[in-house]
């Protein structure tokens, strides 16, 4: 009986970890505006939609699990993602998860929506982009917008209680410097 009680905890827990809840989704970026300025305020929609029926997600409430990144489309960057603060290994088995994590069920006609203000700022060299609400602050060389002003917005969602990641459509923008 403790076996069999062992073996299936073991399966639950096998199950839930490697669920991926962004699997079998699309996932992509809307703004407000296709170009900016410095001072500019900008709004960036993130939209995760299943590509048919329902699908249910889960986001942590702190939305640690969502990364977005802004790359000058003049030179060739990877995407770069800095190392998680809070590290979950799996569902706590004694705990309320439900305190940390939203879910959402989510349909082609009830996407999920998450919409960011922030905010366009310069230093002597940089541009500065910031997302107060997420922790961004990124910036690119001026001189790299100044050969072209595109810049390409990255991201993607960490799977809840595993390292597997789906990302996001990426969206160009034009940042216009006087």
């Amino acid at each position: 009986m403790k076996n069999i009680f062992t073996y299936t905890l073991l399966l639950i827990l096998t199950f839930s970890c490697n669920q991926n809840d962004f699997s079998d989704t699309e996932m992509f970026f809307l703004t407000d505006e296709a170009s900016y300025r410095v001072n500019d305020n900008f709004e960036i929609t993130a939209i995760v939609s299943p590509k048919s029926g329902e699908k249910k997600i889960r986001i942590k409430k702190n939305l640690d699990n969502l990364k977005i990144s802004f790359h000058a489309s003049s030179t060739e960057q990877e995407f770069s993602q800095e190392l998680k603060k809070h590290f979950i290994e799996g569902p706590s088995l004694t705990t309320d998860e439900s305190q940390y994590i939203d879910e959402f069920t989510i349909s082609k006609t009830q996407p999920f929506k998450k919409t960011f203000k922030g905010l366009i700022s310069e230093s002597k060299e940089s541009i500065i982009l910031e997302i107060p609400e997420l922790n961004i602050i990124d910036s690119v060389a001026k001189s790299e917008l100044l050969v072209n002003p595109k810049l390409t917005i990255k991201g993607n969602f960490q799977t809840i209680f595993s390292v597997k990641e789906e990302y996001f459509t990426p969206k160009d923008i034009n940042i216009l410097i006087e």
